[in-house]
């Protein structure tokens, strides 16, 4: 899919629900188009909608695979809507480890759902991004979503 900010976005589903997506996709997935099945109709509808400022989360059935804190943080995550940020603290206390900030933070690095799981509205305590390489799509997206960084 094709978005304003440039680079395209790729979504891969299974029966069970999407189990990827990706900006530049072949750098980080070998996972080839079939845009035919249904939920992956519906998730072009949703991300079009979101870029059109008309979607504040996305209601996609996810299949989601990772540990139980993964998940957790995952889940979590995905519940934000545009423009809501939360810091890798507040994560660690939301999902009950109260000390796994690092852990949050890892475990969103390991997401691999670019966009529908927003990780860009992950920061810092401080407000800052943190471990977000030059040139990603996480201030881009926040720009697009009006939230003011530090």
């Amino acid at each position: 899919m094709p978005t304003p900010l440039g680079p395209t976005l790729l979504v891969a589903a299974d029966e069970r629900g999407i189990v990827a997506s990706a900006f530049h996709p072949a750098k980080r997935h070998g996972i080839s188009a079939n845009g035919t099945l249904p939920l992956l109709i519906e998730a072009e509808r949703q991300v079009r909608a979101y870029f059109a400022r008309r979607l504040r989360r996305f209601d996609l059935p996810l299949h989601l695979i990772g540990t139980p804190f993964q998940l957790a943080v995952w889940r979590l995550v995905a519940q934000l809507e545009c423009g809501e940020c939360i810091s890798y603290g507040e994560i660690a206390r939301a999902v009950g480890h109260p000390l796994s900030h690092r852990g949050a933070a890892a475990a969103m690095r390991a997401t691999p759902l670019d966009l529908i799981i927003p990780a860009h509205r992950v920061l810092g305590s401080d407000g800052r991004i943190k471990g977000a390489a030059p040139g990603s799509m996480r201030r881009r997206l926040l720009a697009f979503e009006g939230v003011k960084i530090r």
